[in-house]
């Protein structure tokens, strides 16, 4: 005859029940906790993809090719006036930037549209102390007229180096700013504190 486990709590024996039922196989039970820990995992892996590191990634990624791809003027353009390339920025992203105004030796060599993150973006390509810039300011998206969710704290800048180059990533007032540039990171950084922060 075949052993049977008794079931009712007030007289389990000792021998067929182990620590709060762990040991014990209930299908139910074990077909609910899979559908839940399935449905955790998917809502967390949708919430890392569009937040956080690979969204920065990929930022980085965009801006590194536009980098890298030559200006739509040529090499040979003229240098364009700070108030035009202020005017030209606003135009293309709809983001206010000043430009420095005092500093001997900033010259920009043009701007132009670029698409970051499916948004336009303007892109400024800059020289500065014998460096190659480039500037991507981008508006973020507000849907339904909230607030748009920030990648990071918009007090705080990111930096990093990646293939040689450096970028300086941060937010301020809806908008997002890339700085590339082929200057080591230290430098990129206090460019990006002494003209744009």
């Amino acid at each position: 005859m075949a052993t049977m486990t008794n079931r009712d709590p007030a007289r389990r024996l000792p021998e067929t029940s182990s620590l709060m039922g762990v040991m014990e196989f209930r299908p139910r039970l074990a077909i609910v906790l899979f559908f839940l820990t399935i449905t955790v995992a998917v809502v967390g892996w949708r919430i890392f993809r569009e937040t956080g590191v690979p969204r920065l990634n990929a930022l980085t990624d965009e801006a590194m090719g536009i980098y890298e791809a030559p200006a739509a003027g040529g090499p040979a353009s003229p240098a364009l006036e700070l108030d035009a390339a202020e005017k030209r920025i606003l135009d293309l992203s709809g983001v206010t930037v000043g430009l420095p105004r005092d500093a001997p030796g900033f010259v920009v060599a043009g701007v132009e549209r670029e698409t970051v993150r499916k948004r336009a973006a303007a892109a400024m390509r800059f020289q500065y102390d014998g460096g190659r810039h480039l500037l991507i300011v981008f508006r973020q998206d507000r849907f339904l007229g909230g607030k748009a969710r920030a990648a990071f704290p918009e007090e705080s800048l990111l930096s990093g180096e990646r293939e040689g180059k450096s970028f300086v990533i941060w937010e301020r007032d809806g908008a997002s700013f890339v700085m590339v540039s082929d200057v080591d990171v230290t430098r990129a950084f206090s460019l990006v504190r002494l003209f744009f922060t």
